[in-house]
């Protein structure tokens, strides 16, 4: 009879299935049939028009209010900083505010029989007068940029009468169009969006063109009938075709002619935009006046 007896080296474990799913694979499948329901119904609610668009502008105006409720306090802060600012130079802001008022003055005494001229003239050569245009402040919320698309979003919307593709300007210039009117707030599609196109005239060549944008801080000219005929720094104002936008508002200037495409620099500095201004034409009136000529012919 053996003394010892040999050691045996126990062998590896084999793991044994669990009958019990976890609860990480229970809440995995979980998630993943959800996704796929949600994934499913999204799709067949898309193309039920009654039901997906005011979902849409339900969801357009949530993303816009929280938008607006955490940029608040920055808004706020920036405010404050400004008017700190303004008050600390308010000593020389009154001086160059005293001397263009003076000149001002001038200008009127100058202006006052011209206008009694163009008056006159009018009404014995039976020129239509000129309609005023009405227009809106708004305050802006935001300035989103992904890469290609530039809007602004505005404090106003059909609450204020605003309704869609309504010009929007500031002191410098054209910053746009309105593209989504919610109920409270508004979308502005910039003049340099991807899928602007604003029709214009060149101040001294003449030239009617479409301003397109691209994308960058540099929309272009197209469909022009002579490129040669343009001039860097000619200003570029909108010629009123389209019914859009009226003629003579400034557009900006053109900074560059590479390889016959004509770069124009806009003269609205979209960065420091705070207030636009909204005029209140209503392009669907002219949209229908020109469908109307249309079917007639």
């Amino acid at each position: 009879m053996a003394l010892f007896l040999r050691y045996k080296k126990p062998g590896p474990l084999k793991p044994t299935p669990n009958p019990y799913p976890s609860r990480f694979q229970f809440w995995r499948h979980s998630l993943l049939a959800s996704f796929i329901l949600i994934l499913i119904g999204g799709g067949a609610l898309r193309f039920y028009k009654p039901f997906y668009d005011p979902l849409q502008d339900g969801f357009f105006e949530g993303t816009v209010w929280l938008q607006k409720v955490f940029l608040q306090p920055f808004h706020e802060t920036s405010a404050l900083l400004k008017d700190a600012h303004q008050f600390i130079y308010l000593k020389d802001e009154h001086g160059r505010l005293k001397l263009e008022n003076e000149n001002l003055h001038k200008e009127i005494q100058v202006l006052r029989p011209l206008a009694h001229e163009n008056a006159a003239l009018r009404k014995m050569l039976n020129v239509p007068s000129v309609e005023v245009v009405k227009y809106s402040a708004a305050r802006v919320l935001s300035s989103p940029y992904d890469g290609l698309h530039r809007f602004f979003l505005i404090e106003g919307g059909q609450k204020d009468d605003l309704i869609k593709d309504q010009p929007v300007i500031v002191e410098e210039g054209v910053v746009g169009r309105l593209e989504k009117v919610g109920v409270y707030v508004a979308r502005v599609l910039l003049i340099t969006d991807l899928n602007s196109r604003i029709p214009v005239v060149t101040s001294l060549s003449n030239e009617r063109a479409i301003l397109s944008g691209n994308g960058s801080f540099l929309p272009t000219l197209v469909y022009l009938n002579d490129v040669k005929k343009i001039q860097i720094g000619e200003q570029i104002v909108t010629s009123g075709l389209g019914g859009v936008f009226p003629p003579g508002l400034p557009v900006g200037v053109v900074d560059a002619i590479e390889n016959g495409k004509i770069k124009v620099r806009p003269y609205v500095p979209f960065q420091k935009v705070e207030w636009v201004q909204i005029l209140k034409i209503h392009p669907e009136d002219f949209y229908k006046e020109i469908n109307t000529a249309l079917e007639e012919e």
